[in-house]
């Protein structure tokens, strides 16, 4: 794209609720506008708010002589997936394998539900081609054109929009992926998509899930791409990948377009946190219809999987969490809990207070409590569109469902109390959330700055900071429209990977080198580089050999990226992988091209000698604190003059509480930061503690939940056996002091109704004689167990004086525990050492040391020994790792 100083350069995000535009007008000066996506008054609120912009009458046609480029962030690939409203497409896949997509990984959604209804394939009809490739890329069988141009004839009467081929070992051998290509191709098929061309890595399945949701996608995302070129003719245009990287329209993929947003904001944080010296940071996008979270240290993370609407695909993307809890996220009672979301109101009919018809929401919460005053918020709400926000409809639900809680509960909640309780439970999730990308993976998050953005954020920023005891806070002067300032100063990078699955040792290294080369030399081709500013970068996907989990290393000397491994891996799991042997997963380059669309925003201003506030507002902090707080507008404030909470800090977009408990100050780039004073949790009060409280009954839910989910990720990134890091026939859960279930993943329910007795059995046997440290093993069907395979490892959780309060435990299905016959589940066995062995609550660490000495003797001194001892170790040290990870 083209630098032109004396035309406009406009970056969009469009998001469920809001459409954010950042522009820099041809003098460098930089506007924002925010707009609701969906409105009567205009079409396309992309389109709309670059008119108003840049001074153009509706329906007026876009002029390319005064826009130098336009670059977009949209949803549109994520809500066709989500709503299921993609293309009709046609499945090609290696004959035999016709199910296998439907089959997946055996995952088990909803698993509780009495009546599972398994989502339908994305793909209307599957062709099977009689082909074969072995795992080397040998040829097995060559494909039978007759029978393949038979087969696909199918296509023509279920009118297809797109074709999907998967053939198996393609991504080393592609070679029968390409001859069905040009076949479809010469019987007058198009829009066809070649699993290695979608995503050449390894693993069936997630690529050719992959190659199907771009497949499925690609007539949406065309329709759109029609719509926008419509509007914008020459003007060129680009769009945001998940992966933070900027590409062309003719290259704008389904799979690769399913975080186009928030990556934006992504990059924004990285940029911000460079500028401003910090090391690592949370950015805590908080929007109308979800949160998204992220962690930035020395540049964005990044991963290469990721579950969407139940479906694996290969694909990168940065590394963003995003929960159910928004502006607009639902407010709920469900007779005995408060619950948010995860159903959103979206911008129409959005919030009750938007006069819409639309129900409670947290922003109805923030307007009743004070942390939104309607005469700063944009008048573009009621019946004509042009009336500010109307705190009375939100007030008259509240008193509503407040008698509805009380009269259910017996209780005699304050309506502002109940607004504070639900957001309460809000900040829970989303802090969550963050867990989930800091503590979870071996970070500590008290150590973060949080960068706080999205319109919503301002209003949670303080009190997700008090929960998760995070110190400093940083929103920046487009917090608002952060995301699409992310997207206007990203840069144009190339990537590829190459999957190459060999031993990591210093001789495969001089290997390595060798291909880093080749590689790069034939991007810099393609893309026609030469005489540009690029860097190249690499990385290399490392994992213990036989686990599935890989992570992402820069590339180095073999020494360098050895140490980096062992500690992110410590850091993650809790343990070092002993001596086992590393392996080469894939190999990832990017070519970096070096420009700029957006100028850094640099906004000067000089100090004052003092600051006045505008206005004074009441904030309902808790029941017992109900603060007069002054209200300073933003663009009035003065560099370096700080502001103690409570206070709001407002602008058009969107308002900034600061707790008691903080400081703010902004700096003469208009940034503020918030610093807390003193490191004191606020506490919840109920007006009626001798009842349950609705409030708290979600809160500990959402935690303890939250530390059953943890815990089975971490057995699942750390397990050998296929059962377990592919099928994931497993189950955490966490257990009171005396082994009753307090919460749950939602993992295996067999495994679960009959785990609560081994644990009451560990403490009948070990009452007053556990240890700090210790993890116990057990599989014995007489005493909590199910059958001999599924071992179950317990771990008990200490409080500070020494006493038991909780367990954590893990129950996985190993492949054998000995016995007549391998599996371990003999139909014909009499005898109990027939279905192999037993474990009664053995002591498996004391004091610190594993006993895999004892382990051992007892899984081989026996009438019928296990069988692959090593595969044991490996998933019961996963499982210990996961009861470890909950504590």
């Amino acid at each position: 794209m083209s630098e032109n100083h004396s035309k406009w350069k406009i970056a969009i995000d469009r998001g469920g609720t809001f459409t954010d535009i950042v522009a820099v007008d041809p003098e460098e000066k930089y506007h924002t506008l925010k707009l609701l996506s969906n409105s009567s008054l205009y079409n396309d609120a992309s389109i709309e708010g670059i008119r108003r912009l840049i001074g153009l009458k509706p329906g007026d046609p876009l002029p390319d002589e005064k826009i130098s480029g336009i670059r977009f962030g949209t949803t549109i690939a994520t809500n066709a997936l989500l709503e299921k409203k993609g293309g009709r497409v046609g499945l090609v896949i290696t004959k035999g394998f016709s199910d296998l997509l439907a089959i997946g990984y055996q995952n088990r959604p909803d698993i509780f539900k009495l009546c599972i209804e398994k989502p339908p394939p994305l793909y209307a009809c599957v062709a099977e081609v009689d082909e074969r490739m072995d795992s080397s890329g040998m040829m097995m069988q060559s494909i039978d054109e007759e029978a393949f141009i038979e087969g696909i004839r199918m296509f023509r009467t279920h009118a297809i929009d797109a074709i999907a081929v998967v053939c198996m070992h393609s991504w080393i051998n592609p070679a029968h992926e390409k001859k069905c290509g040009e076949i479809l191709r010469n019987q007058g098929f198009s829009n066809i998509y070649l699993s290695h061309e979608t995503m050449n890595q390894v693993k069936i399945v997630s690529r050719g899930q992959s190659t199907v949701v771009d497949a499925y996608l690609s007539i949406v995302l065309a329709l759109y791409l029609e719509e926008i070129q419509k509007e914008t003719g020459s003007i060129p245009t680009e769009f945001m990948q998940s992966s933070g990287v900027l590409t062309p329209p003719w290259s704008f993929k389904g799979k690769n377009a399913l975080f186009s947003g928030p990556a934006g904001g992504v990059i924004a944080v990285s940029e911000i946190s460079e500028e401003n010296d910090i090391r690592s940071a949370i950015g805590f996008d908080m929007g109308g219809t979800s949160t998204d979270v992220a962690r930035v240290e020395s540049g964005c993370e990044r991963i290469f999987e990721k579950e969407i609407s139940g479906i694996p695909l290969l694909v990168e993307m940065l590394q963003i969490n995003t929960v159910a809890a928004g502006g607009g996220s639902l407010l709920m009672f469900d007779g005995q809990k408060m619950l948010v979301g995860p159903e959103s109101a979206g911008s129409y009919p959005g919030p009750a207070c938007y006069g819409f018809g639309g129900p409670l929401t947290v922003t109805d919460a923030n307007l009743i409590t004070g942390r939104l005053i309607a005469e700063y918020f944009p008048k573009s709400f009621g019946h004509d569109k042009q009336l500010p926000l109307d705190a009375g409809i939100a007030l008259r639900k509240f008193n509503a469902l407040t008698d509805t809680i009380n009269k259910t509960l017996g209780a005699s909640f304050h309506v502002k109390d109940v607004a504070n309780g639900f957001l309460r439970v809000a900040n829970e999730k989303m802090a969550i959330a963050i867990r989930e990308i800091s503590v979870t993976r071996g970070f500590d998050v008290r150590n973060d700055t949080l960068i706080c953005f999205g319109g919503a954020g301002g209003q949670h920023a303080c009190d997700i900071a008090t929960l998760l005891d995070i110190e400093k806070i940083l929103i920046h002067p487009f917090c608002s429209v952060l995301s699409a300032y992310g997207i206007g100063i990203a840069q144009h990078a190339w990537k590829t990977s190459r999957t190459v699955l060999m031993p990591f040792t210093p001789d495969t290294c001089v290997k390595i080198e060798d291909i880093f080369a080749e590689i790069e030399k034939r991007m810099v081709l393609e893309k026609g580089l030469h005489g540009d500013r690029y860097v190249s970068i690499r990385e290399i996907d490392l994992r213990p050999q036989g686990t599935e989990t890989f992570l992402t290393l820069e590339y180095g000397s073999f020494t360098d990226m050895h140490e980096r491994f062992l500690e992110r891996y410590r850091g993650l799991y809790g343990f070092s992988p002993d001596d086992t042997l590393l392996e080469v997963v894939n190999l990832r380059t990017a070519i970096r091209k070096i420009e700029e669309f957006f100028h850094p925003s640099q906004d000067t201003r000089k100090s004052k000698e003092k600051q006045e506030p505008c206005a004074y507002q009441e904030i309902h902090f808790s029941s017992e604190k109900s603060l007069k707080a002054p209200v300073y507008e933003w663009q009035d404030l003065s560099p370096f003059l700080p502001i103690r909470g409570p206070a709001c800090i407002v602008d058009e977009k969107t308002s900034v509480i600061v707790n008691p408990d903080f400081e703010a100050e902004m700096d003469t780039h208009s940034v503020i930061t918030m610093k807390r004073l003193q490191i004191s949790r606020t506490e919840y009060s109920s007006a009626q503690t001798q009842k349950p409280d609705p409030v708290l009954l979600e809160v500990f839910h959402s935690l303890f939940m939250g530390v059953a989910r943890e815990m089975g990720i971490t057995l699942q990134q750390t397990a050998h056996s296929v059962n377990m890091k592919e099928r994931l026939d497993f189950s955490c859960a966490v257990f009171d002091r005396t082994g009753n279930l307090v919460a749950n993943a939602p993992h295996i329910p067999v495994h679960l109704g009959a785990m609560s007795d081994t644990v009451q059995s560990l403490v009948q046997d070990y009452h007053g004689t556990m240890e700090k440290g210790d993890i116990y093993i057990a599989n014995n069907p007489y005493r909590g167990g199910s059958h001999l395979p599924d071992i179950t490892v317990v771990c008990p959780v200490f409080s500070e004086q020494g006493e038991v309060i909780f367990f954590t435990a893990s129950r996985g299905h190993h492949a054998d525990i000995g016995g007549i016959t391998p599996g371990s589940m003999p139909a014909e066995s009499s005898h109990i050492d027939e279905e192999g062995v037993l474990l009664d609550n053995l002591i498996l660490v004391r004091g610190g040391i594993f006993r895999e000495g004892a382990l051992r003797k007892v899984l081989t001194n026996h009438r019928y020994p296990a069988r692959n001892i090593e595969e044991r170790m490996h998933d019961i040290k996963a499982q210990i790792a996961s009861c470890y990870k909950g504590m």
